[in-house]
């Protein structure tokens, strides 16, 4: 009788044991299926071994696969913006004025942890979907498709009164969290325009003002070279050189061995009238990292810098691995 009684209890926690886990499964699709616009509020924290990056999110969608999506660093307020419009993806920095335009299957071609259809995406095509009930809430751990990052394995999604997301938990291959999106504030009521997704209506003249640019050198000289702390086994640093265009240093770094690449650094400049660079790629984010990336190379600006990482037999994993361990402390050469 002890054992019949406790097998009922967990049936009742465990709502993936009866028909209620098809219900809840079916209101959050019906839910977010509905949603003709939403703007989504909320703080992302990336976890990359010892480091941690905290960000304020801010993610508008209109239906017909508009998005606009506002990530700003808070330790330096870095701002850069996702935008995706009938002319394709833009990786935009309003504080440099520029932006790259390509065109992307962005975001259903992977997880997004602060992105309400590809939240979706994963739960119902996880078969394997697990379905736990917390009081007024449901937690749903499924697993997710992170191609740039084979480490992070499953998430767990809150689903709250709702029956919209309120948390979600990516965690790698340890068992460790590594991305938390906390959802503060979904708003489906405000009627958004496609106008509001268009580039022009998301460009600014850069302000002069010293708490928004901090992150914006005023030297054309690279006083602090900045090296990679990760570097694939059998690659070694070779050399670096420092030449001069248009009156600003660059400084091009040399890494030979198994698998060489080439990682060039100079100091972001603002430009004046706003720059659109037109490339093929994919947008890639990975720890601090938020740029561009082709099948052998990387884009992205951080900390007053801007970088390209080229690199023919890299993977994709191990570009962004390169990327996000550039420290301003040089390692052994």
């Amino acid at each position: 009788m002890k054992k019949i009684f406790l097998v009922l209890i967990s049936c009742i926690l465990l709502v993936g044991c009866g028909k209620k886990s098809d219900n809840i499964i079916a209101d959050v699709e019906t839910t977010i299926n509905g949603l003709s616009n939403y703007h989504l509020i909320g703080d992302l924290t990336i976890a990359n071994n010892e480091d941690k990056y905290n960000y304020s999110v801010d993610v508008t969608y209109l239906k017909g696969n508009y998005y606009r999506v506002s990530l700003v660093n808070k330790e330096n307020n870095h701002e850069q913006i996702i935008l995706k419009n009938e002319e394709g993806v833009y990786v935009v920095t309003p504080s440099l004025n520029k932006s790259f335009k390509f065109q992307s299957e962005w975001p259903t071609n992977s997880s997004q942890s602060y992105i309400l259809e590809t939240i979706l995406k994963d739960i119902t095509e996880d078969a394997e979907r697990n379905i736990v009930s917390k009081d007024d809430t449901y937690e749903i751990t499924s697993k997710v498709n992170y191609p740039n990052n084979t480490d992070l394995k499953t998430q767990i999604v809150t689903i709250g009164k709702d029956k919209l997301p309120s948390k979600v938990v990516v965690k790698n291959s340890k068992g460790l969290d590594s991305i938390t999106m906390v959802i503060t504030k979904i708003d489906t009521k405000t009627k958004y325009e496609k106008k509001y997704f268009a580039l022009a209506n998301n460009i600014k003249e850069p302000s002069n003002d010293s708490n928004a640019n901090n992150t914006i050198s005023t030297s054309s000289k690279v006083d602090d070279i900045v090296y990679p702390m990760y570097l694939p086994n059998g690659t070694k640093y070779s050399g670096e050189e420092v030449v001069t265009t248009s009156g600003s240093e660059r400084v091009i770094l040399t890494y030979t061995g198994v698998k060489p690449f080439i990682l060039i650094e100079e100091n972001a400049k603002a430009s004046k009238a706003h720059e659109t660079t037109a490339v093929s790629g994919e947008v890639a984010q990975y720890g601090n990292v938020l740029g561009v990336m082709t099948e052998s190379s990387l884009n992205w600006n951080e900390n007053g810098r801007e970088y390209y990482l080229i690199g023919d037999t890299l993977t994709k994993e191990e570009l962004l691995q390169i990327a996000s361990s550039t420290a301003t402390v040089a390692v052994t050469k």
